[in-house]
């Protein structure tokens, strides 16, 4: 393997050893896929990103992502932390790079738009590729087996359990603050539900939020995914599209919310989603953290 430059960053956080770790691999031309996921694999981040030449010259990179275990239509902080290193690059490919930046991606064409402070690049947001996809509803006592919690646990107020997707699918459930706490998730009941439970492809992430008691635009949120090789992500940018678009979907009047993520395993992140127009959007900073050569 020839040598391929990469970036670590930080996202959805404003300093480094917070938030969610990314891999960026600058241009990664000469890579298959096989060897894309073995580097996945040996960073072992929630995802890593890889940049391409995009097909169409309109966009400014085509990108791939993996998790340690498989490959990604669509991730939501590995979407903002490329957007963040190729911003601060300043070209791509030999071609500048602006504020706003279009992605090709599995699931679609990404847009991006550049977050500055004084000037300097200090974050991004991106879009989500699709509109919202809900999906069949799940029995609560499925995500209280997947979570380790009791039936109880999980609230249907608002909503019953269900998968979601604007480009990745997720199973969303809502659950008491103290619920949130306890929960841990059953790998071997991951398995036993793989597949089963309705979702459309891919390792089945489970999503669970608590609304602020004083401010329902803020959510408290875990997310599991053990099958992937995240056992609990600090920052899931594409479920938490999924999840805004949906409770949008339920009352039209909410189109904001910040959801923190990650304290749980000390890596705090706060995501920002919005529902606009044109559709879902996520963001918040970023924060550099290191870079170096593949070699091997």
């Amino acid at each position: 393997m020839s040598a391929h430059p990469f970036e670590i960053v930080d996202v959805f956080t404003p300093r480094a050893r917070a938030g969610n770790q990314l891999a960026v691999v600058t241009d990664a031309r000469g890579l298959d896929t096989a060897a894309m996921q073995a580097i996945a694999r040996e960073f072992n981040f929630a995802e890593t990103s890889f940049l391409f030449p995009p097909a169409d010259p309109a966009n400014d990179a085509h990108v791939r992502i993996f998790t340690p275990e498989e490959e990604m239509p669509f991730a939501g902080h590995p979407n903002v932390g490329t957007a963040f290193v190729a911003g601060r690059m300043g070209a791509l490919f030999g071609r500048p790079v602006g504020d706003a930046l279009r992605f090709e991606e599995a699931a679609g064409l990404v847009a991006l738009e550049l977050l500055r402070e004084g000037g300097a690049i200090a974050g991004a947001r991106c879009r989500a590729p699709r509109p919202l996809a809900p999906g069949p509803e799940v029995p609560r006592a499925i995500i209280a087996e997947l979570a380790g919690l009791s039936e109880a646990d999980i609230l249907q107020g608002r909503f019953r359990p269900r998968f979601a997707s604007v480009g990745a699918e997720f199973l969303l459930a809502e659950v008491t603050a103290d619920a949130l706490e306890r929960a841990r998730p059953d790998t071997d009941a991951f398995r036993r539900h793989e597949g089963h439970v309705g979702q459309s492809g891919g390792f089945l992430g489970l999503h669970l939020h608590v609304r602020d008691s004083n401010d329902p635009a803020r959510l408290d949120v875990r997310m599991f995914a053990p099958l992937s090789g995240v056992v609990e992500d600090p920052a899931t940018g594409s479920a938490a599209a999924a999840l805004g678009a949906f409770l949008h979907s339920l009352r039209p009047g909410e189109s904001r919310f910040l959801l923190s993520q990650g304290r749980h395993i000390g890596r705090p992140s706060e995501i920002l989603t919005e529902v606009r127009g044109d559709g879902v959007w996520i963001g918040g900073p970023c924060a550099p953290f290191a870079s170096g050569e593949l070699r091997a």
